[in-house]
């Protein structure tokens, strides 16, 4: 297959630029973990130079030219760093739902304390009695001694077991736990959860106010208790998915911009007062900064794969000049001359895909016989052995994605003007591409 072929070319250029965007992002997710983290307590320095040590792992696969793995990678660490924070916001959560349910059952357990030291008559110190009002634990301890004092001394044979064989008396706190749970409207403990969930993800000005309608609802009679987590329901749901769809949205810009700062673009307009952003503007910031990158890369990539293979020509002793590539880009099309052949060359076109095809030239109606056009394009097939070699080197490839047999077509043949037979283009040495 010698004929007209359709390539595909990929540089290193492209290559790193697409590895970087990968580690930019990599990068905004570590930030945003270790920044949500911090606030609720739950990563320590520990899990953090963990972290820190896996990102710097995947910057090493750059460095050591491992760029598929890279791509691999990058993206599971990310989802990894997404999950295990929201894993750890779960702990959290259990863990502070845990600590509100034991809050509450020493609260009742006081009030009920308090309720059986007022029908014993007992005279009761102002402070106490506020004391076990607002469920403080010492106060509670102080009124389970008052009230022993106010009840006969009964045999208990367990007690005096227990006191035979030294064991430690039980504190108030084992003793709020060992009482049976109370019953309690699912929906208290729902709307709790939600409020802790908000909470941990963004800034909450709402929360005192739900807190204590919570605190009214858990007392208050049937009707009432129904009416206010009625109300409660409505709003922590809504807002709890504004806020994750926000936090979303915030996250996959900071990311998609991390990656627009990678490729050197200039960010300052999307990341302008992001906090002060509505969603729909944050969503759109992050979409228009999306195509910028792809517009960029797009264009760095053609340019990159154009000047790859005129340098690789140049090599082969192919006519290139300085400016051809500009004149490629502007025209569509670029023909060049091969130096060992003045009658022959090649045409290149293209920009995502090149096509490229021997051609001869003509010169006032005159040009090479064409019985040597077949062995023009075999010595073409082994110039683009030679280009595909000569790209591998420097660290890019050429794929043929589509090729004629050599005689399916006839050789394309180009007029050109004057009266030495030639279209000479004055060729400064192109100059060499920056690879690393």
């Amino acid at each position: 297959m010698s004929g007209p072929k359709v390539v595909r070319i990929v540089t290193r250029e492209e290559i790193l630029e697409i590895c970087h965007g990968h580690l930019a992002r990599v990068d905004a997710a570590l930030a945003e973990w270790t920044r949500i983290g911090r606030r609720n307590d739950c990563i320590d320095d520990e899990a953090v130079v963990a972290a820190q040590r896996r990102r710097d792992a995947l910057a090493m696969l750059i460095a050591q030219d491992r760029f598929a793995d890279l791509q691999k990678q990058a993206p599971i660490e990310t989802e990894f760093l997404r999950d295990d924070l929201q894993q750890r916001l779960a702990k959290v959560a259990a863990e502070q739902t845990a600590a509100r349910t034991r809050e509450q059952r020493e609260c009742e357990a006081a009030s009920a304390l308090l309720r059986a030291l007022r029908k014993t008559g007992t005279p009761l110190d102002p402070d106490l009695e506020k004391g076990l009002e607002r469920g403080d634990s010492a106060a509670t301890a102080r009124g389970f001694l008052l009230l022993g004092e106010t009840r006969p001394v009964q045999a208990d044979t367990y007690l005096a077991a227990k006191l035979r064989d030294d064991a430690p008396p039980a504190s108030f706190a084992d003793w709020a736990r060992a009482q049976p749970a109370p019953p309690q409207d699912p929906a208290i403990d729902r709307v709790a959860a939600r409020i802790m969930e908000i909470a941990q993800i963004t800034d909450l000005e709402e929360e005192a106010n739900w807190q204590s309608r919570l605190v009214e609802a858990a007392s208050a009679p049937a009707k009432r208790r129904h009416l206010i987590l009625d109300a409660l329901e409505v709003e922590t749901g809504r807002a709890l998915t504004t806020a994750r769809r926000r936090i979303a949205a915030i996250a996959a810009l900071h990311a998609t911009l991390a990656e627009a700062e990678a490729a050197g673009l200039d960010v300052g307009r999307w990341r302008a007062d992001i906090d002060l952003a509505e969603l729909g503007e944050i969503e759109a910031r992050e979409a228009e900064a999306a195509s910028s990158i792809q517009t960029h890369r797009e264009a760095k990539a053609v340019q990159a794969r154009r000047a790859a293979v005129l340098e690789g020509l140049s090599g082969l002793g192919y006519e290139v000049a300085e400016g051809m590539s500009t004149a490629w880009a502007s025209e569509g099309r670029l023909v060049i001359r091969s130096a060992a052949r003045p009658d022959y060359g090649v045409e290149l076109s293209g920009a995502d895909r090149f096509q490229m095809r021997p051609v001869a030239f003509d010169a006032n109606g005159r040009g090479p016989d064409p019985a040597r056009d077949k062995d023009a394009e075999t010595i073409w097939c082994g110039d683009v052995t030679g280009l595909e070699q000569r790209l591998a080197a420097l660290g890019d490839g050429l794929k043929i994605e589509k090729a004629l047999p050599i005689g399916a077509v006839p050789l394309k043949r180009i007029e050109i003007g004057g009266a030495d037979g030639g279209a000479r283009i004055e060729a400064p040495v192109l100059r060499q591409r920056t690879l690393r």
